[in-house]
């Protein structure tokens, strides 16, 4: 087989037809919107992140998949202008309300997803586009078009590796098998043949995840697995618990082997 004879979109759909999870409708995100921006506040992949973007101050930023502005309100900051795009109402709740207690003005939020028609909503065209860990999408490339479409300098997109925020070890805990989907190698393959060649960069995370209570890293848990049972339910209480220590500080440092990965893919689409 040639390289070329490979259908990366067809592998791209199968992949995603056997994960071990579900794509998280825009009502799952509402409820998790409060805790999700309590724990990314201060998130070290902000820190990572940042430090490979190249942006200028009168610039502008299309963050797609935006949630409670983890990147949109460190980049207002640095740009002249960012416009938050997600399907989550409640997400965009928690960006408008710390957009203004940082007394930041320059952030316009759009609640819109991957599919809808973003010039019959007017979004306008930036110098940078960004999607981080927001291309669980089934139309990869039509994604990818979008997002080289609507930036005249510069695309950024951060993608899982391997398991990537989910335990594998929790899956085999609770008994269940794990297959983590298509990950960054697909979104590589699939800018390729486009006829884009984008550069990659890496962002480890700490094993360790700190949360304000135990019920908190239970839920962070419980978020990983669908339609957990009675029995998986115990299963998963046990794994947490037996990693779970509370700090002097009252905080609780919960410990995982397989630390998240993710891939940052990044291109200039100004040549």
């Amino acid at each position: 087989m040639r390289y070329q004879d490979i259908d990366w979109d067809t592998m791209w759909l199968e992949s995603r037809a056997h994960k071990s999870w579900k794509k998280k409708k825009s009502s799952d995100w509402d409820q998790r919107a409060a805790g999700f921006a309590e724990r990314n506040l201060d998130s070290p992949f902000v820190a990572q992140f940042m430090a490979h973007l190249q942006t200028e101050p009168d610039w502008t930023v299309l963050d797609v998949g935006c949630g409670p502005g983890t990147l949109a309100i460190p980049l207002a900051g640095q740009v002249r202008q960012v416009t938050a795009l997600d399907y989550s109402a409640a997400m965009l709740g928690e960006l408008d309300k710390r957009a203004k207690i940082a007394g930041l003005q320059n952030i316009t939020t759009v609640q819109a997803s991957w599919t809808d028609d973003w010039q019959a909503l007017k979004i306008p065209r930036h110098e940078v586009a960004i999607a981080s860990r927001s291309l669980s999408v089934d139309d990869l490339k039509g994604a990818l078009r979008k997002l080289n479409a609507w930036a005249s300098k510069a695309v950024y997109v951060v993608d899982r590796v391997g398991a990537g925020p989910f335990d594998p070890d929790l899956f085999a805990a609770i008994g269940r098998d794990f297959a983590p989907g298509p990950d960054y190698i697909f979104t590589l393959n699939i800018l390729y043949t486009l006829g884009i060649q984008a550069r990659v960069d890496f962002i480890s995370l700490d094993s360790r995840r700190t949360y304000t209570s135990r019920e908190e890293a239970l839920q962070s848990y419980r978020w990983m697995v669908d339609d957990l049972t009675a029995v998986e339910e115990e299963r998963l209480a046990a794994y947490v618990d037996a990693r779970l220590n509370q700090t002097v500080n009252g905080s609780w440092q919960l410990a995982r082997q397989t630390p998240p990965r993710w891939a940052l893919i990044w291109w200039r689409t100004d040549g």
